[in-house]
Formats: C-alpha cells, structure tokens, sequence
C-alpha cells in the first residue's frame, strides 16, 4: 500500500506529482512513511489522508478523540509488545467485538492474531502513522522517534489549508464511550519542515573504479583478522545500500578505522539528534536518544547555519557538553564536522576526532567521503522513484 499511495493521491488530484517527488527525496533521507512524509512536507492534512485512506480501503477511520479516550478493558488486552510489534490502539469494546486502530487494516496476520490472543472479534479503524505514535506513547509509554518530535511551523502546510478544511468527515466509525473517560482533547499535531527543493551537489572530482569490485583488506592484529574498507569497497557498497540506515552505518564503519571517535548526527527541523556513532571502534548504547535544539549554542548549531565544515576544539556550552556526553565523555582537543548538504539544507553532520594524522590533512578526504553519501542518497531516490511508476 505504502509504494502505491503517492499514485493514488496524484490520481486523485490531492497532489501533484512534484509534490510527491520532492516527498520522495524526504523519505530516503529522514524515513518514515510515504503518508507521514507529505504530512510534513505540508503536501496534505492528516485528516485529509485519512478519510483519503478510509475510502480507498472501505474501512472507517478512528478520530482524535477515539485515540485519546480509550476503553480502560480494551486498553489491558493487547500487551504493550503487541501494539509496538503491529503498531495498534484498541479503542474500545462492544460485546464481543474489539475496536482497533491501525495503519494498516489490510495486515490480516494481525487482526488474526490480536482476535486469537483476545478472545474478542477484531473491528479495524484506519489511522495514520503519526496519530498511532502520538496514541501509543500516551497510552503505552512508547517513546517515539525523534523525527515525530513536534518541529517549527512551515508555510506550505498554511498553502493547503482551504483543500483541507473540506475532508469529509462522514465516514467516522462509532465506537463506544470509554469507562470513566475524561473530557475529551485533542491529539497533538505534528507541525511540519519547511524543506525548499532539492538542490545541485557540489562537483566533487573524485570517480568510481570501473572494476569489479574489489577485495577488502585484511589486517591482522593479535592474532584476530578483520576485514577493512577501501575506498573502493566503501563507494560499491554505498552504491548497492538499500535504505539510509545502511548508509549510515557504512560511512560510520568507514570512517571509524581512521579515527578514535566518528558520530553521525541527524539534523530535521530545529533539532540534532544522534544517528550512528563509534568510540574505539564500538558502538556507544543510547545515542540514539540524543537531541538538542539547534537554537542552543553549539558545534552542530555553527555546521548547521553556516553549511561548512568546523575544524578547531570545542567550547564549554552545555549543548556541547550534552553532546559530548552522548558519544561517551570525554573532550577532545580537536574536532572536525562536516555537513551532508540535501535540499538546500544541512540533514546530517559528521563528527570525528583523533586519528593518527592531523585533522587538518583530512578536511578534503572527509567532504569527498560525505559527497559519496550524497550520491548514495540521490541513488534511493531514484529507487523510489522508479518503484512509484
């Protein structure tokens, strides 16, 4: 459903197909779905998407209300686990039945399972992604990810809002009232980024080995031998990745033979996060949960505004200590950062620091190295591009 929805909406007249591929490029580079994408792109209204989806699917969808004030019974019969494995809500109980929020109702595997462990008959509600997350981290604590963290307003979502104020709203399933429900609210909104069209990349002179290709370097050390990138293996590997985590992790894995600590940072919105790091060589647990604010003085505030890379030591500002802090402490004497530059915009940093030879000697290697995940990422595009037709 996911590859087929961009079609559907540009069929229908609910956008267009620039608008779809421009949300194309999002997805690759942040993730996600292709229905959260255009939501945040400002391209479509969440309510807007959803009766869309209720149409096309024939099942009702679940209102903000319904996702706030569930059934304290149904709320106990789908463990914590399920819901995050299946990405459900129950709503609510009627007799026999069960009503259940998802993404996806066409999922029978689930549906089957949640009535086997239930006892109850499974009555699905269609809702999109981010009303799932927003319902399953009130209701169950699960934390979401940090790209449905609430960012600045755009203008192109304000563009759209007269198409949006006339969703029909008639095709709302009743579900019952919950037990002891408290007034009713309304579900916070994911606010969206204002992302101009994909800019040129910059022409950096570096080429591709028209060889097979070739084989990694093995080195010993105490008696373990473990295979290490080239540059030649580093760029085929790059070329052939399937989505933007095994980007990451390649140019982590890359560039953490050279140096005694690399991060990858992602940048959306306002925020920095943390995306794929290693220390020594190993992976730091918990960097992930990383974020600040770009407004908080720092090193990654400097990369983003300025679009340059960074080279000198860092300054005693919380942000950095913070973020110091979540690549494992420490303060290093030196650091170079260099921005991944997409859209017009920075969306990821790459950090290191140490290494045997100067920082300095390995600005240009480092931009060729972040100019190669570029590429990589212009590749996934097309991917999805071509799956989309």
């Amino acid at each position: 459903m996911a590859l087929k929805l961009g079609e559907m909406l540009v069929e229908s007249g609910i956008i267009t197909q620039a608008e779809l591929d421009e949300t194309l490029k999002s997805q690759v580079i942040f993730g996600g779905k292709i229905g959260t994408n255009l939501i945040e792109m400002g391209y479509i209204e969440e309510e807007e998407l959803a009766q869309f989806l209720s149409k096309k699917l024939g099942v009702p969808c679940a209102g903000n209300e319904q996702l706030i004030n569930l059934h304290p019974g149904a709320l106990k019969l789908i463990p914590k686990e399920i819901v995050r494995k299946y990405r459900v809500v129950p709503l609510g109980l009627d007799k026999k039945k069960l009503y259940v929020a998802m993404e996806d109702p066409s999922n029978l595997a689930s549906i089957d399972e949640i009535s086997f462990m239930t006892g109850f008959i499974v009555m699905p509600l269609i809702a999109t992604e981010l009303s799932i997350i927003l319902a399953l981290e009130k209701h169950y604590g699960i934390k979401r990810e940090t790209r449905y963290i609430t960012v600045a307003n755009g203008g192109r979502r304000q563009t759209r809002a007269a198409r949006s104020a006339g969703a029909d709203t008639t095709n709302k399933a009743k579900v019952p009232e919950p037990q002891a429900a408290k007034p009713a609210a309304v579900l916070q909104k994911e606010e969206v980024i204002e992302l101009p069209f994909l800019s040129e990349l910059n022409d950096y002179d570096f080429a591709l080995s028209p060889s097979p290709t070739p084989p990694a370097v093995s080195i010993s050390i105490d008696n373990e031998t473990i295979e290490k990138y080239t540059i030649d293996t580093f760029s085929m590997e790059l070329a052939e990745a399937e989505d933007r985590d095994a980007i990451a992790n390649l140019i982590v894995t890359f560039v953490g033979q050279e140096f005694d600590r690399v991060a990858l940072f992602m940048v959306k919105g306002n925020t920095a996060s943390g995306w794929n790091t290693l220390s020594q060589g190993k992976p730091i647990a918990g960097f992930e949960d990383f974020q600040i604010p770009l407004k908080m003085q720092s090193v990654l505030q400097i990369v983003a505004e300025g679009k340059s890379f960074y080279l000198g030591p860092l300054a005693d500002t919380p942000a950095n200590s913070t973020m110091l802090t979540a690549m494992g402490g420490g303060k290093p004497a030196t650091a170079l950062l260099v921005p991944l530059v997409m859209m017009g915009r920075v969306v990821s940093i790459l950090y290191v620091e140490g290494g045997k030879a100067p920082l300095g000697d390995r600005v240009v290697h480092m931009q060729k190295v972040i100019g190669k995940a570029a590429m990589a990422f212009e590749i996934l595009i097309l991917k999805s591009k071509i799956l989309m037709t």
